[in-house]
């Protein structure tokens, strides 16, 4: 696994990405999810580049919570398929990953 590229992918929202799952096909795909939760895991880990792995992960996180507040919005149009139903223990690793990241770089 490549952290930084699936960091990078998911940054550009590339095809096969989580974020591209989710954002653009409002899909939850648990493959490319939990590469995601790795590759943060990883660069916490290996080192990677603190200020563009920062920028990415942060940017990332955040796409993902604003398509799951979507998806509870009523008023809203757009609706996650394959939402597992543990899904708000999925944001939590996530949210563990990330954390564990910037906790790791202080």
């Amino acid at each position: 696994m490549n952290a930084k590229q699936i960091l990078e992918d998911n940054f550009t929202e590339k095809n096969e990405s989580f974020l591209y799952y989710l954002h653009e096909k409002a899909t939850f795909n648990r493959d490319a999810f939990k590469k995601l939760y790795e590759s943060i895991r990883a660069a916490a880990e290996d080192g990677v580049e603190i200020s563009r792995t920062a920028q990415q992960i942060t940017h990332v996180y955040g796409q993902i919570l604003k398509c799951f507040l979507y998806h509870f919005d009523k008023n809203d149009k757009y609706k996650i398929v394959n939402i597992p139903e543990n899904y708000n223990k999925m944001i939590e690793y996530l949210e563990k990953s990330v954390e564990y990241y910037f906790t790791t770089r202080i």
